[in-house]
């Protein structure tokens, strides 16, 4: 959390009187005091009020411009704090008053840090710098501003990994689904080739067409087959004593 240092709203409390291009309306002193003394209580409400219309009286008061910041902040109303800062820093700019620039900008960099829009902030920290170069505050908070960016930039880094961890987890088991139900189909190929084949009508067992013999057909059919193995007995030996080497005379 980006830190607010005390000694600037007790600067932005106390330096109203004696601003602007001339000397301020005396309504506008007293609206501005009433004002801050509500600021002190924290009575942001009634504190605007008194702002407000101090204003009416002198519109072009850098200093009441700031205080009417504060009270917006206090309010949660950022965007009007924001606005009533950059209008300080204007007008203190053509008042030419170093102290009021540097705390308009002071402000308007630590509500930019709150909203967490780090860059617009750590570039207004950095001109506040400008003008007073030594500010212990601005550069803390620079430095904590920068910490978590870095932070956050680390935990995006991991959130992506974690998220490329899912995905990766996903598709692993979408891959495994898909192989495990290839597995499947395969296993169930013959089956269903084999049953698709009793299915055609283009197959038809056919039977054995088998009958009994008789002793006769028996006989004929042993007689034949002993035939057979003593023609391709002889043919055999006939083979054997050709091809038997001969011994050289000497």
């Amino acid at each position: 959390m980006i830190q607010i240092h005390r000694f600037t709203i007790v600067l932005v409390l106390i330096a109203a009187s004696g601003c602007g291009p001339g000397r301020p309306h005396l309504q506008t002193l007293q609206l501005n005091r009433e004002g801050n003394k509500q600021i002190q209580a924290q009575a942001y409400g009634p504190a605007m009020d008194k702002y407000l219309e101090a204003l009416r009286f002198d519109p072009f008061v850098g200093q009441l411009h700031l205080n009417l910041g504060l009270s917006f902040e206090g309010l949660q109303q950022a965007e009007k704090a924001l606005q009533s800062y950059q209008e300080a820093e204007n007008l203190a700019v053509l008042e030419n008053r170093p102290e009021l620039i540097f705390m308009s900008r002071f402000n308007r960099a630590q509500l930019l840090g709150k909203a967490k829009r780090v860059d617009e902030a750590l570039a207004v920290y950095q001109k506040a710098l400008e003008v007073i170069p030594s500010s212990n505050e601005v550069k803390t908070n620079i430095e904590l501003l920068t910490q978590s960016q870095q932070g956050q930039s680390g935990d995006n880094k991991q959130d992506q990994q974690n998220q490329q961890g899912d995905q990766n987890q996903q598709q692993q088991k979408n891959q495994d689904g898909k192989d495990q139900k290839d597995k499947d189909q395969k296993d169930q190929e013959p089956q269903d080739d084999k049953k698709q084949v009793q299915q055609s009508p283009k197959y038809k067992p056919r039977p054995f067409q088998g009958k009994e013999l008789s002793e006769a057909d028996v006989k004929k059919i042993l007689g034949e087959l002993k035939q057979q193995e003593e023609k391709i007995r002889a043919e055999y030996n006939r083979k054997e004593v050709k091809e038997q080497p001969r011994d050289k005379d000497w």
